[in-house]
């Protein structure tokens, strides 16, 4: 077998995959994040602490306390206590003590006592021990509940995934101390009209797969409607505190303007 290239940073990946390398172990710092896409024949293992975002036609191998957010036609195999999100059709094979979040398409397979959170009735999930997120609350304070989102003073706050100069995919700025207000609210449970939120950074970047930052934000309890669909996210008319940098862990980082 080929000997392993490790890695620990975007710029090392991208150096190895374009020297043809073929097997990868990823040893990122924690906090930090690399991003795999579709590079042939390559095999992927994230160890350590390491977070991973995946797509095209990777295969990644997930040990140790790995985070692994998987979409298209990636496949994963996740051990120990490693954690998957699995979006549009990626295929997770699981084992031991990994948790896996099924969106969307996607294909898992696990061992008898393997935590499957399902998030999408077109999943297709075998063995494990599968959690049903497929009836989500619309009620705002349920939804917040749901999700373990912190609310203090009826404000929920929730997270927004951004490119390098702060603008999310449809136009809005994020911009650091800003409060941003949708010009096109529309009150209901649909997406669209509005601006648009999810539980978690991680999930956030669901909906930016460019993302290369993320925002923490506040939003009044009172304005916020849960959206129904696959992946959780929410949406409201404003922003009620100043947007917050965070890392894709959701801690506060500081960031020169």
């Amino acid at each position: 077998m080929t000997d392993p290239i490790t890695v620990t940073t975007q710029a090392e990946l991208d150096a190895a995959i374009a020297a043809g390398a073929r097997v990868i172990d990823i040893r990122s710092e924690p906090g930090s994040y690399i991003t795999v896409r579709a590079c042939d024949s390559t095999t992927v293992t994230a160890c350590g602490s390491t977070t991973v975002r995946a797509y095209g036609s990777t295969t990644v191998m997930a040990c140790d306390s790995a985070t692994v957010m998987a979409c298209d036609s990636t496949t994963v195999t996740a051990y120990d206590s490693a954690t998957v999100m699995a979006c549009d059709s990626t295929t997770v094979t699981a084992y031991d003590s990994a948790t896996v979040t099924a969106c969307d398409s996607a294909t898992v397979t696990a061992r008898p006592r393997v935590a499957v959170h399902c998030h999408s009735r077109r999943a297709s999930i075998v063995g494990g021990v599968i959690i049903d997120h497929t009836q989500e609350p619309t009620d705002p304070d349920a939804w917040c509940a749901y999700h373990g989102i912190e609310v203090a003073d009826g404000v929920a706050t929730v997270y927004k995934a951004v490119g390098d100069n702060w603008i999310s995919p449809h136009g809005t700025s994020y911009a650091p101390g800003t409060l941003p207000e949708a010009a096109d609210w529309r009150d209901d449970n649909d997406c669209g009209g509005g601006l648009h939120f999810s539980p978690s950074p991680a999930e956030a970047t669901a909906y930016h797969r460019e993302a290369t930052r993320w925002l923490a934000v506040g939003v009044s309890v009172a304005d916020l409607r849960p959206i129904l669909g696959d992946t959780p996210k929410c949406k409201a008319p404003r922003v009620a505190t100043p947007c917050r940098p965070v890392t894709i862990d959701g801690d506060p980082i500081e960031v020169q303007s």
